[in-house]
This record gives C-alpha cells, sequence and structure tokens, in this order.
C-alpha cells in the first residue's frame, strides 16, 4: 500500500474511532506470548531443614502432586485467554512445563488458575505421575498429594502419605518478581509467569497471615502409627483444641508450654482441616506473589 493511501486509511480510521465504529487498520496490534510453568521450588526438591521448624524436624519430600489447570489471563480491557489444560504434576522432581498462550495483545495482564482434584479429563505429566496416584486421587477427592519422610533427633524416622481436598480459584495474583499486579506481555516476545508451590505453608502453625508463623511437626508426628506413617485419617484424628503427644498426653513445646495453632477466622476443628485450610493459598505467582482465593 503507498504512503498516500496508507495516510487516507488512517484519517478514516480516526474518524470511525470517533464513531465508535473502528476496525482494523494499516497499524497492526502489537502481540506477545506467555508461557506457564509450575515449580516447587528448594522446598518440594531438597526439602525442609530442621533449622526452620520450631520443633526440630526435617522434611524431605519423595512425591508432591499437584493438580491444576484453567490458567486464565486477563487485560484491563477486559479480553480473556484461557487454557482448558488440567495436569496432574510432581513438582518434586523438578520444574514442569504448563502451557503455552499465544497472541496476546501487549501490555499488562492479571492472571488466575485453579487448583482442583483430577478429572476424568486430567492430564499426566510424562513419567513423573502414575495411573494409581491420579486414581486415587480422583477417587478420595485430593488435588495435592505429598510423600515423603520426616526426621528429629532423639525421635527418629517417620514416613508420611497425606492428601488434601483444595479446590479453589486463584486470582489477582501479584507478581513475585516486582510486586507489580499479574504480568506484563511484551511487544514480540514471550512473558514468563511461574506458579510456584510453598511446601512450608503445610507446617503453619497459624492462619490468616504469612506474618509471624511458626514451622511445626510434633502435632502432625503425634498421629503416626505404630509403624511409623502418618496418613490423613490420622490427622483428622487430632483435635486442634486437644492436641496430644504420641503417648496421648497434652502436646507441649520444647520450653513446656502448650503447642497452640491459631485457626483465626477459619471454622476448622481437627489438624487435617488445619492443614488443608494452610495450604489452600500456597500457590504462588513467580516466586512469592502471593494470589487471592477465590472458591
Amino acid at each position: 500500500m503507498n504512503d498516500n493511501r496508507c495516510k487516507g486509511m488512517r484519517g478514516l480510521r480516526v474518524a470511525l474511532v470517533v464513531l465508535g465504529l473502528a476496525g482494523g487498520g494499516c497499524d497492526p496490534t502489537a502481540l506477545g506470548d506467555v508461557t506457564v510453568t509450575m515449580s516447587g521450588g528448594d522446598g518440594t526438591q531438597r526439602g525442609l531443614p530442621d533449622t526452620v521448624f520450631e520443633d526440630g524436624w526435617s522434611i524431605q519430600f519423595t512425591k508432591y502432586l499437584v493438580s491444576l489447570g484453567d490458567v486464565t489471563v486477563t487485560s484491563a480491557s477486559g479480553e480473556v485467554q484461557r487454557s482448558p489444560r488440567h495436569v496432574l504434576v510432581d513438582v518434586q522432581k523438578g520444574d514442569v512445563p504448563l502451557t503455552e498462550l499465544r497472541g496476546l495483545s501487549a501490555g499488562r495482564w492479571d492472571v488466575g488458575f485453579h487448583v482442583s482434584p483430577p478429572t476424568e479429563g486430567t492430564e499426566l505429566a510424562d513419567g513423573q505421575v502414575s495411573p494409581e496416584d491420579l486414581a486415587r486421587m480422583r477417587e478420595r477427592g485430593f488435588s495435592y498429594w505429598v510423600e515423603g519422610r520426616a526426621v528429629k533427633a532423639g525421635a527418629g524416622v517417620l514416613t508420611f502419605q497425606m492428601g488434601f481436598p483444595v479446590d479453589v480459584r486463584m486470582v489477582d495474583c501479584i507478581n513475585g518478581v516486582d510486586g507489580t499486579q499479574g504480568i506484563i506481555v511484551p511487544e514480540s516476545s514471550t512473558a514468563r509467569a511461574e506458579v510456584t508451590i510453598h511446601a512450608e505453608h503445610m507446617f503453619y502453625d497459624r492462619l490468616g497471615t504469612h506474618q509471624g508463623v511458626k514451622l511445626r511437626f510434633d502435632a502432625i508426628a503425634a498421629t503416626a502409627s505404630p509403624e511409623g506413617l502418618i496418613v490423613p485419617e490420622g490427622l483428622s484424628s487430632q483435635q486442634l483444641t486437644d492436641l496430644r503427644d504420641r503417648e496421648g498426653q497434652e502436646l507441649r513445646d520444647a520450653k513446656g508450654q502448650p503447642v497452640v495453632y491459631l485457626p483465626g477466622a477459619h471454622d476448622v476443628r481437627t489438624l487435617q482441616e488445619f492443614v488443608t485450610q494452610s495450604i489452600v493459598d500456597q500457590a504462588h505467582l513467580n516466586g512469592g506473589g502471593v494470589c487471592t482465593v477465590a472458591k
């Protein structure tokens, strides 16, 4: 198209904009792409050392399964791009690609995703998750399933196999890289969004805040079977208002004080319910970016 003709088209487009009728023109919309991955970081891959626990335990995960999908990005103008893909991955084995969204208008986009139990359409990450794990999580409504071992000097080694029935949509995520809202899609390039799982949430001793929490495991350890195995049914037997140690006595810390879990505004009564609520918001954006929980 010659220069004069293009100038004429631009003039026509301006007139149409004034009338609210503008369509395509000579200047194409700047576009970019988004790639989305999931990571458990050092917490799921290398474990949590005894130095971060109030009661001296250390944790090593051998399996950390997360069921997640429906990644959605929304522009400031209300444009929505969504990936219907739902996957079950093991972030203990490393970072996992989730999906790609292509042809987005360059600019800022909000990010959201859905943590929910597997369905018939859930995909398995290649070589990471067994059909047996998928079947168990579908049957019991778990969106998280974790396995591993816990070690404490003088207390020995325990193993755990714990599942949690979380079903929430995470929206309005803050970017953990720079503290801004969502992500910036660059023109003719690719933005990277990482769903980052914070495994330490599982061991928080208070709900409703990330400030002032302490990581504890004694209450969880007390539910272990005689063979040293911790399972969801054991967590359900531990009442928050009457925490007990493995001998059935009142659970106390190293200073002899009763161990207390603070539920905040949440109506939770067992340790299983408490931990499930604690990990509801453990999926962040790009490291430490907190998302809003929308059920």
